[in-house]
């Protein structure tokens, strides 16, 4: 695997898909794997519980906004995840770090999107409040928010999350 952040070794490795891909997509809960980047989960877009989550880091978006803009001593790994489009693909990506300018979030891809071509790694986007499908920091060490992360790693079997769990430098609660 090529160098890259802690962050987008973990957070990556949950990166959810939302649109049919190529003429035949992974199944929904399928692990692809690719050379050099971390792997990505595929999931439906209508997957009930990736609905549920998006819908829950939306609404619960000023618990991000306070803690970032008042950032205390043990928080770090504040990223933001949001839906990217290019053409028929759409893909969920994290970003980080994030910052704020004039009232608008920016973030840096923090990993070769798997179909969006018009974004590579590195790359800062501007992230429109209304696309963000998630959002997560870390405090004293356990997850905060991460609710698509979640949603994931809840999916995996015992033995895979318990391999998952080995590569966060934070607990899941």
């Amino acid at each position: 695997m090529r160098a890259s952040s802690l962050t987008s070794l973990v957070l990556l490795t949950a990166l959810s898909l939302s649109t049919g891909c190529d003429n035949q997509p992974p199944r929904s809960g399928e692990m692809v794997e690719r050379e050099g980047e971390p792997a990505i989960t595929y999931v439906k877009s209508d997957d009930p519980k990736m609905v549920a989550a998006i819908d829950k880091a939306r609404s619960s978006f000023n618990q991000f906004q306070t803690a970032f803009e008042k950032q205390q001593p043990g928080q770090d790994f504040f990223s933001v995840k949001l839906l990217v489009e290019d053409g028929e693909h759409q893909e969920h990506v994290w970003t980080t770090p994030v910052r704020i300018e004039a009232g608008n979030y920016y973030g840096t891809l923090d990993n070769e999107p798997y179909q969006i071509k018009k974004y590579v790694v590195g790359d800062e986007i501007n992230i429109p409040v209304d696309q963000i499908s998630d959002w997560m920091y870390v405090d004293d060490g356990k997850l905060v928010g991460g609710y698509t992360l979640r949603v994931v790693r809840d999916s995996l079997t015992e033995e895979q999350r318990k391999e998952f769990d080995t590569t966060i430098p934070f607990k899941i609660e």
